[in-house]
């Protein structure tokens, strides 16, 4: 002998229900409760993607050509000063990349994308492209 269960105490009811009570409509967020923007787009992360593995080789590109080319050594200033000079042009192609990313965030995303094509043609490892040094 089955019984049907009982379905009227899983039901909110209705307007004319003693103990129905209507709550307001609220399109703004509640006190302290944040609002979510929205993420980026799968297509924006895959050319995000595709401009980080282009600065990493232009780092590794740096790093090869720097490694190639020999030091001149006129004076201890001058040696110091082309050194140091090797060393930002192997950290400008990583610091660009993050730079933008962090501090272009609140831009359109086509700002960002020439930005990063800015950086891709002045960043170019020129000594290990055409090959100086070897």
């Amino acid at each position: 002998m089955a019984t049907e269960p009982d379905d009227a105490g899983l039901s909110w009811g209705d307007e004319t229900d003693p103990t129905h009570v209507d709550a307001p409509v609220v399109d703004e967020p509640l006190d302290g409760a944040e609002v979510e923007e929205p993420g980026m787009s799968s297509a924006l992360l895959v050319t995000l993607g595709v401009f980080g593995g282009v600065f990493l080789l232009f780092t590794v590109g740096w790093i090869i050509g720097v490694q190639r080319a020999p030091l001149p050594s006129a004076n201890l200033f001058f040696a110091f000063m082309y050194r140091l000079g090797q060393i930002l042009a192997v950290v400008a192609p990583a610091a660009w990349f993050v730079g933008v990313l962090v501090f272009a965030r609140q831009r359109r995303t086509p700002v960002r994308i020439l930005l990063l094509l800015l950086g891709v043609v002045l960043l170019a490892p020129w000594p290990f492209i055409l090959g100086l040094g070897a």
